[in-house]
């Protein structure tokens, strides 16, 4: 199993320079490959192959081999990416074309190495070394990306012997009020409130809009200009890790939960693409577009299969539609009101629930049980006694 993390870099003022100086070339390297692509195009009606750019590209930067080859591997998935986007309907998505300053170094297994201390040994191009003060075992592939100071994010590989040896089934149903809602087969339910995260976006929505107003009155490159620019990226970065620390425990509830009930496979509600035409459909105000549109579907749901694999439990994803408005009962459709589902023919219970047992029938056809519902919020919440 290959996962990943990241470790934030110390660097002293020699290596810091070495960093920016190989970030500023992988940078040249990417402009060059987006405008050899662009030309190849426009002559040829037709996109140059991934191969031909490595041809182009190769020995003219002061890199490792295989960190020109990595940037260029980076291109082309970014292209596939777009282009399959693009096929799905959705023109807005743009192929690579903007100049960058800067670029993260990729790094291939080929330029890892340790030193005679048994630490990282990084070649940034030939004769040129950063060298840590760490080791990092079964390290494969690694980046050095700026997020406020150096981080190396790295995918290492880790045994998974595990299988589960439980055999029932639990239907996922991801939200914006409550991240996480879930029910087994056997009626025993979880619903994990996203309170903390709403609350960390509001305040970071609030703050992005009082520097935005305040920069519309600077000078562009102005001393004030920086600084707020300076104090938006620190709250970025801050909310940013908040959100990882807070969806992490999160999703570590829930496989908790699973492996509680005995469970050996999830199904889990795909909602991509629940933001689109939102606004040309007139189906959200501006508030609530912006909650939808900053939803943390994607991190959640690879949160939750790294997890699960690591505890022998399969995943599997499936449409939602109308998950939460079709009765389990009657099956009758009916849009909910608050946070209860009441239908015509007297069933009630939680509307999240509804969704997630919902999702699960959709692969399997389990008669309806009643359901044991515990609320749980992911962390400890400070509250104030006074």
């Amino acid at each position: 199993m290959i996962k990943t993390n990241r470790v934030k870099l110390k660097l002293n003022k020699a290596q810091f320079d070495l960093v920016r100086e190989k970030q500023i070339e992988c940078a040249n390297c990417w402009n060059d490959i987006v405008a050899i692509s662009k030309e190849y195009y426009l002559e040829n009606k037709k996109w140059i192959a991934k191969y031909d750019i490595q041809k182009i590209v190769k020995g003219k930067y002061n890199l490792h081999s295989q960190t020109i080859q990595a940037i260029t591997d980076k291109f082309d998935a970014n292209r596939k990416t777009i282009s399959e986007l693009r096929k799905n309907g959705d023109k807005k998505a743009k192929y690579p074309y903007k100049t960058k300053k800067f670029y993260v170094i990729p790094l291939k297994n080929s330029a890892i190495n340790t030193n005679s201390k048994g630490n990282l040994k990084l070649t940034m191009s030939k004769g040129r070394y950063l060298e840590l003060d760490f080791n990092i075992p079964n390290i494969k592939t690694a980046e050095i990306v700026w997020r406020n100071g150096y981080y190396l994010y790295y995918t290492y590989e880790t045994k998974v012997d595990k299988i589960s040896e439980g055999s029932n089934k639990i239907g996922v149903d991801l939200g914006e009020i409550h991240s996480i809602a879930s029910v087994t087969n056997n009626g025993d339910a979880l619903v994990l409130s996203n309170r903390e995260g709403r609350s960390i976006k509001q305040f970071r929505n609030k703050m992005y809009a009082y520097i935005s107003k305040r920069l519309s009155r600077c000078k562009k490159g102005s001393r004030k200009y920086k600084k707020l620019l300076k104090l938006k990226s620190k709250i970025k970065e801050k909310s940013d890790n908040q959100l990882r620390n807070l969806y992490h425990q999160t999703t570590r509830k829930f496989i908790d939960f699973c492996v509680e009930k005995e469970v050996c496979e999830i199904i889990l509600g795909d909602i991509r693409g629940i933001e689109k035409n939102t606004k040309k459909k007139k189906k959200l105000n501006k508030k609530n577009r912006q909650k939808i549109s900053q939803m943390e579907y994607g991190r959640i749901k690879d949160y939750i299969k790294y997890k699960a694999e690591e505890q022998g439990i399969e995943v599997k994803l499936v449409k939602e539609n109308y998950t939460s408005q079709t009765c389990p009962k009657c099956s009758k459709k009916h849009k909910p009101q608050g946070r209860n589902y009441i239908c015509s023919c007297g069933y009630e219970t939680h509307r999240d629930i509804v969704g997630a047992w919902n999702i699960l029938n959709k692969k399997y056809d389990f008669e309806l049980v009643d359901f044991n519902i515990v609320h749980r919020q992911p962390i400890n919440l400070k509250v104030s006694t006074n």
